[in-house]
């Protein structure tokens, strides 16, 4: 039975979304009802937890306090909980399940309460293994842990004696000595992992398994080498990885190639064979005005609805426009108006003066969190020189463009919004059409071949919040719609 007054045709939406022909303007607002009291030093990382506090990982002191704290708990309005302990921390934080994994010398696994996980041992604790400089760790589905840096081992059982680069543990903590440690002549300091279960790498090195690599390279899901992938990077750091489904990948950081000596790139698109992505436009970046002493370089890269990207580290201008720490830009490169007169504070610490964002993170579709070192922020209209090292930032104007998108296909949804399954009705059947059900950073969560003018759409296991409905044959967007899951 139909229920026309609970369906929207594409006659309606197309007047919902007539002022979206191109992708909106995102405005990004200073949330002054969030306030850290940090007094020094920075923050790496950052992760919510269910009841919306934060945990924070760097290098921070309190007031009131006479040494250093590497992680944190502040409640959703950035007052630190006083009863979390002194604990591991320092780096990247990952949630697994109800636990955490965090970055320190190595890698520790840590209750929501802070206090150490008793069924993951320290790795320093288990045979074999000696840490060394950590560079950067990757958590598998069921708890693996993979590391990378340069680590001393000593399983002369298996062969593995001298320094390693990528090393993989158990979800106990101990070294897995069911797989092949991997080697290079330099410290592995970051990894990402592919869709394809590869990883990308980068490092100071030029070998690895004793086979000529540039500073950033790929290697198979096993840590083989993979030979197919040639960047010739050659010079400078990369700190930042956003993998596209395609084999495509974002670089970020500063660094050069063979090729071109003189072209500082820090941000890059990189194809599936190495070479730069010849339709997107690398960013110029510079300190401009920025009066910090470190930089220009990209430390994090987020990825943004549609295509765009945000990137944030340490700079003052971007493409010669002024975009302090923090920028957003379209797939073709281009840098678009969003953090205009955005403005970071300086943090005058001992080891000199910044102003840098070194994370951020996107909990809802109008919620992202941003981190770093810096004090004050002004979004363009709020001026809060009490923010330190942590603020959140309100989004609106998110939303889905809907670039020559045809109006003649009938399509009709209902209910929406919609708590478990919903009917999508094509007056026209378009040939090999397919439904796709993107969130709202643009990742794929459904997908749905339709095969006559009613198709039912199962969205039990999404999670509340806003949605976007695409109708695609082949190549071609036919149809955009808003859904919205609220069970």
């Amino acid at each position: 039975m139909r229920h026309p007054l609970r369906r929207l045709s594409l006659t309606a939406a197309a007047a919902l979304f007539v002022a979206a022909m191109a992708w909106p303007q995102w405005v990004f607002q200073l949330d002054t009802t969030f306030r850290t009291d940090i007094q020094n030093r920075f923050v790496n990382a950052l992760a919510e937890m269910p009841n919306g506090d934060l945990l924070l990982s760097g290098t921070m002191r309190f007031p009131g306090e006479m040494s250093d704290r590497l992680l944190a708990k502040v409640d959703p309005y950035g007052t630190r909980d006083i009863s979390f302990p002194f604990t591991f921390g320092g780096g990247e934080i990952t949630r697994w399940g109800n636990q955490y994994y965090v970055a320190t010398g190595t890698v520790q696994r840590l209750l929501p309460t802070g206090l150490i996980d008793p069924t993951f041992i320290g790795m320093n604790d288990g045979p074999y293994f000696l840490s060394g400089s950590l560079g950067d760790y990757h958590i598998f589905p069921d708890g693996r842990v993979l590391l990378s840096g340069t680590h001393i081992m000593s399983d002369s059982i298996r062969g593995f004696e001298g320094t390693y680069e990528l090393i993989w543990f158990t979800n106990t903590g101990y070294l897995d000595t069911t797989r092949v440690h991997r080697n290079a002549n330099g410290p592995i300091w970051g990894f990402k992992e592919l869709p394809d279960g590869k990883f990308i790498c980068s490092c100071s090195c030029t070998q690895y398994e004793g086979q000529p690599v540039s500073r950033l390279f790929r290697v198979h899901a096993d840590g083989a080498l993979d030979t197919t992938f040639q960047t010739g990077v050659n010079w400078g750091n990369i700190f930042a990885y956003h993998p596209l489904p395609d084999g495509r990948v974002y670089a970020g950081g500063r660094y050069k190639r063979a090729n071109a000596p003189n072209d500082t790139l820090f941000l890059a698109r990189f194809l599936p064979d190495g070479s730069l992505d010849p339709t997107f436009a690398p960013p110029s970046i510079t300190m401009g005005g920025l009066a910090a002493d470190y930089g220009p370089l990209i430390t994090w890269l987020q990825p943004w609805p549609g295509g765009h990207l945000i990137a944030s580290g340490e700079f003052g201008s971007v493409n010669q426009m002024s975009r302090e720490s923090i920028f957003l830009l379209d797939s073709t490169g281009a840098v678009t108006a969003a953090f205009d007169n955005f403005h970071v504070g300086i943090y005058q610490g001992q080891f000199g003066a910044n102003a840098s964002i070194n994370w951020i993170t996107s909990v809802s579709t109008d919620t992202l969190y941003i981190c770093g070192a810096y004090i004050g922020l002004n979004d363009g209209t709020t001026n809060d020189p009490q923010q330190r090292f942590v603020s959140r930032l309100l989004v609106s104007g998110l939303g889905v463009g809907v670039e020559n998108v045809p109006t003649h296909t009938n399509l009709q949804l209902w209910p929406n919004p919609v708590s478990g399954t919903c009917m999508v009705e094509l007056e026209e059947l378009p040939p090999s059409a397919v439904l796709i059900v993107r969130d709202a950073l643009g990742r794929e969560r459904l997908r749905q071949p339709v095969r006559s003018h009613s198709t039912t759409l199962d969205l039990h296991t999404l999670s509340d919040g806003l949605y976007f409905l695409e109708l695609r044959t082949g190549n071609e967007r036919l149809a955009v719609q808003r859904l919205v899951v609220q069970h």
